[in-house]
């Protein structure tokens, strides 16, 4: 699996660069409702909107699996609470008829 992660991370890591150094003219960004604009390199903008949108994502998704976290939460407290029962009945002597 280490192997797999380099292989998949070093040539994004060379597009990467090479995409930056490539994109090194400034653009300006304005947004209509706002007053002013930003002047930066035409990679940090496009990089910094692949990263939120990397992050919206993740929350998006983490959102999402509210509802089987909290299933997973209950079905874990009912196994416990099930095998300490059980742990107390093993425990107990059964009664010796004479």
């Amino acid at each position: 699996m280490r192997y797999l992660s380099w292989i998949l991370t070093l040539p994004l890591t060379a597009l990467a660069i090479s995409f930056a150094v490539s994109n090194l003219t400034p653009v300006q960004l304005a947004l209509w409702p706002l007053v002013g604009t930003l002047e930066a390199p035409a990679f940090t903008l496009v990089l910094v909107t692949l990263v939120v949108g990397f992050f919206a994502g993740g929350l998006t998704v983490w959102l999402g699996q509210h509802g089987n976290r909290r299933a997973a939460r209950q079905h874990q407290a009912r196994a416990d609470r099930l095998q300490k029962e059980l742990d107390a009945a093993r425990a107990v002597k059964p009664i010796e008829l004479p």
